[in-house]
């Protein structure tokens, strides 16, 4: 499996935090590294009902901190749940970074896989919001259609 590089190692791709609920967005990592190898540029935020909103903000401003925001693509779980809100917040606050909502891993897989150094951020954007879209699939409804067409 190869390694997923930074801008730095020649394979462009953004910093990258996932926010979700729980523990859902380190699940996402650890399952994205089992299908592309070790991923340098992610990190993981969870929101846990023992952590108030403050200590939240405040891991996350650290999160935020660390990387280039012009470069950083959040993907959070839920739009209007909290890790949302809070990216939000600092949205509204001057920050400047790309936030979606509705984490998949197809999503996560594309933003992983994509050389993003010749596309627009609104680009990339189209492009992970068209995988996540796309990986939402009515396999029930795929079969019935297979046993129809081959009957």
């Amino acid at each position: 499996m190869k390694e997923i590089k930074s801008k730095k190692g020649g394979f462009y791709v953004k910093d990258i935090i996932l926010a979700t609920h729980g523990n859902l967005s380190y699940e996402f990592k650890k399952t994205a590294e089992l299908i592309v190898g070790p991923i340098k540029n992610v990190n993981c935020f969870g929101m846990t009902k023992d952590k108030s909103s403050i200590k939240a903000k405040e891991e996350i401003e650290a999160m935020i901190s660390s990387v280039d925001e012009s470069n950083l693509i959040v993907l959070t779980d839920l739009f209007g749940g909290s890790a949302t809100n809070i990216f939000m917040e600092l949205l509204l606050q001057g920050h400047h970074f790309t936030l979606l909502s509705g984490l998949n891993l197809p999503m996560l897989l594309t933003l992983l896989t994509t050389d993003s150094a010749d596309l627009s951020t609104s680009d990339l954007v189209n492009q992970l919001k068209n995988a996540g879209i796309a990986g939402i699939v009515d396999v029930g409804e795929k079969v019935r259609e297979g046993v129809e067409n081959n009957a």
